[in-house]
């Protein structure tokens, strides 16, 4: 019993560490980097539970995505932050594509993981072919 009592309190700190993280710093301090390739809001389709975004591919070959996105949110001091919930968010497990020269309309729905998102700049991140695509909008 000892032993099982001295191993909890050697891995208390481990566990301390890489447990939850208060840090909600963006993951892309770079976006929209992929030439080609553009992410806009559709701005009639804009509320604060959901969205409908329009993936531009304007290059000469088929992009693919994941359908998963990031929501974030611009802090005081203009730094992008995570909403929790929306790290993995993911629609389906299929990677999708989008032939050379069409767009794709991705309707989001936020409401589910982190609910009305209020008033603020905000911006909604996707990885298309590994490169983080990025759509900025602002709600009054």
């Amino acid at each position: 019993m000892k032993k099982i009592g001295m191993l909890l309190l050697c891995l208390l700190p481990v566990l301390a560490f890489c447990g939850c993280s208060n840090d909600r710093s963006t993951k892309y301090p770079v976006v929209n980097e992929y030439e080609g390739v553009s992410l806009a809001v559709d701005q009639e389709n804009l509320s604060a539970t959901k969205g409908v975004f329009l993936l531009k591919n304007d290059t000469d070959h088929d992009i693919a995505y994941l359908d998963a996105y990031h929501m974030e949110k611009k802090d005081s001091e203009g730094n992008w932050e995570e909403f929790v919930g929306t790290a993995s968010a993911t629609w389906s497990e299929e990677t999708k594509t989008v032939a050379a020269g069409t767009e794709e309309e991705l309707a989001i729905n936020w409401k589910n993981l982190c609910g009305n998102i209020g008033k603020g700049e905000f911006r909604v991140v996707i990885e298309v072919d590994g490169y983080p695509i990025a759509a900025e909008f602002t709600r009054e």
